[in-house]
């Protein structure tokens, strides 16, 4: 099973974005503080963090990062209508790495974005840079 986590002193916003994507995709949520990942053991990581203001999209396995990303822009709005429990991912190579560990869909649009349904009837749209 796939954990989300956050950096160790992550914002308010970094935290939720992270339970959004836990929800989303069935994986469990682990709140990070002091742990490191070597806590984790044998299950994979997506880990949220924030660099220069921006937030860093990463998978960890076994203690190496296989994929990280940066996001260009977030948004959280209200999801209108039922809820989808997957993500949709419309960027080839995002989906190529995403699908191994959560469940996705290949979807078209004209942004390079991961859209997700969260808690609270929250809809989170994550414009990602894949030349970054």
């Amino acid at each position: 099973m796939t954990v989300v986590t956050t950096s160790r002193k992550a914002a308010h916003d970094l935290r939720a974005l992270a339970r959004h994507l836990a929800f989303a995709t069935g994986a469990r949520y682990m709140p990070r503080g002091k742990t490191g990942f070597a806590a984790l053991g044998e299950e994979p990581a997506i880990v949220f963090s924030r660099e220069h203001g921006r937030v860093r999209f990463q998978v960890i396995e076994e203690g190496t990062i296989v994929f990280d990303i940066l996001v260009r822009k977030v948004t959280v709005s209200t999801r209108e209508g039922p809820i989808v429990r997957t993500l949709r991912v419309s960027d080839q190579s995002v989906y190529d790495v995403l699908k191994r560990y959560c469940e996705a869909e290949l979807v078209e649009a004209t942004e390079s974005t991961v859209v997700y349904d969260g808690q609270q009837k929250k809809r989170v749209v994550l414009e990602v840079a894949p030349d970054a």
